[in-house]
């Protein structure tokens, strides 16, 4: 290659970068190189930044009808729609607190009679799998995850990652290099399978093979949200700011001009310098009750996006003491959330046994062939142990109420009912000298008599 087709290839490659050449390969991201792309596959996409657009409802309607296009299915406006979705302050929230109520749970490795294994517990107690736990549940809210779990130091995956989703085809199951290509790295295929874990949600109405995610039903939501407080800001500025007015007979337009610029310039300090012939005023705004249509529909807003996330409206803003926010374990919120949380751990649970645990035993992780990985459930132990408490409670009830009668509860039937075995209650021994001194006393009485 002579000097300028060298020129030309440095050229194209600084404005067209590959992943073997180029800025790309040689700067401080060389995690792009191709010898790692069979391990991360954001090392196939090309580094161009995905445009940000201001969403409307018309503009939710389109990235449904691109994902469902029947011959070249995107997913680009949808996965840039979430982008901004995500950023709502409610949303966020309500998809941290989905998500803590798996990863703070505790979970061990154990065989088929639950005895937790410590040697291979301690492996997955660490970051790489915590966050590994975290880029699984998101693929509740975005419809998919493409895992990379990178390299593979002391035992730990150190690099672990997840890939943009807009550059992924879940219908065409390939990562591309730009958006809205059709071809790229077919991610189950060699050799990108074993190093990437593909994480997806069931279609509920079949038009393609992954689901929307959560985020697509709760971002005509946050839309109106995003909205309104653009317009409560209007309205604060417009209804609860004074109008200032000014009044002159100054007719230099220089001298105008100040008088003007002092009137716009007016706040904490604000200064003016007038005639005897000027004047100001602050003019309140007389309003109704108007103003409150924007709190009354971002609260519907909020609670519509808490239902969806949480399972009820009221799960991340109740208030202790109200109707269905404070009844203990007949909570309904508390009962939404447990839902959640065993859906989500399930989802979990058979993601790590069935994709990762194997490809750790593959890459000669310490993980024995006989035994799998779930989280603990006391609580949910607990409450199953209170239930059959309460049913045992009322059946030996029963068995008293029957004894009371002059009946007797059929021993083998009381053992079956709750489970609880029982056992004869032995009358003691009569003792001799008891006997003897009993006769005396009769005795004596019939003598007596």
């Amino acid at each position: 290659m002579n000097i300028f087709e060298k020129g030309l290839s440095q050229i194209k490659n600084y404005w067209f970068p590959t992943a073997t050449d180029g800025p790309v390969a040689q700067g401080s991201n060389d995690w792009r190189s191709i010898k790692d792309t069979k391990k991360n596959l954001s090392g196939y996409i090309t580094p161009v930044q995905l445009q940000r657009m201001r969403h409307d409802i018309q503009m939710w309607r389109e990235a449904i009808v691109e994902a469902e296009q029947a011959w070249y299915p995107h997913r680009v406006r949808m996965q840039r729609m979430f982008l901004d979705t995500r950023l709502n302050a409610h949303v966020h929230s309500c998809m941290m607190r989905r998500k803590n109520l798996v990863l703070l749970k505790d979970f061990k490795l154990c065989k088929d009679d639950g005895l937790d294994i410590p040697e291979a517990t301690k492996i997955f107690k660490a970051k790489w799998f915590n966050d590994f736990i975290d880029y699984t549940l998101d693929a509740k809210f975005y419809g998919y995850s493409l895992i990379s779990l990178g390299d593979i130091e002391n035992d730990e995956f150190k690099d672990i990652s997840i890939i943009r989703r807009h550059n992924i085809s879940p219908d065409r199951l390939n990562v591309t290099s730009y958006v809205y290509s059709l071809s790229g790295a077919q991610f189950l295929d060699e050799p990108y399978k074993d190093w990437h874990i593909w994480v997806t949600t069931n279609s509920n109405i079949g038009i393609s093979k992954v689901g929307y995610g959560l985020l697509y039903e709760v971002a005509q939501y946050e839309i109106m949200l995003r909205n309104l407080l653009g317009f409560n800001g209007d309205a604060a500025e417009l209804y609860g700011m004074p109008l200032r007015v000014g009044k002159t007979t100054k007719t230099n337009e220089d001298e105008r001009a100040a008088f003007f610029n002092a009137l716009l310039q007016m706040g904490s300090a604000g200064s003016i310098l007038m005639d005897m012939t000027d004047e100001i005023e602050f003019v309140e705004t007389k309003t109704g009750a108007g103003w409150k249509i924007y709190g009354d529909l971002e609260a519907r807003c909020e609670k519509k996006v808490s239902k969806l996330i949480l399972g009820h409206s009221d799960a991340i803003d109740s208030t202790p003491g109200k109707l269905g926010a404070d009844q203990g374990e007949e909570s309904p919120v508390r009962q939404a959330l447990m839902d959640i949380q065993k859906v989500d751990i399930r989802f979990v649970e058979e993601i790590v046994n069935n994709e990762l645990i194997p490809r750790m035993r593959m890459f000669g992780f310490l993980v024995p062939e006989d035994v799998h990985f779930e989280f603990t459930n006391d609580a949910e132990r607990e409450e199953l142990r209170k239930r059959e408490d309460a049913s045992n409670q009322m059946t030996a009830q029963i068995a008293y109420t029957m004894k009371q009668s002059g009946l007797q509860m059929d021993s083998k039937y009381f053992e079956e009912r709750t489970g609880i075995p029982t056992k004869e209650v032995e009358t003691p021994a009569f003792n001799p000298k008891i006997q003897n001194k009993l006769n005396k006393i009769y005795r004596v009485e019939r003598k007596g008599n």
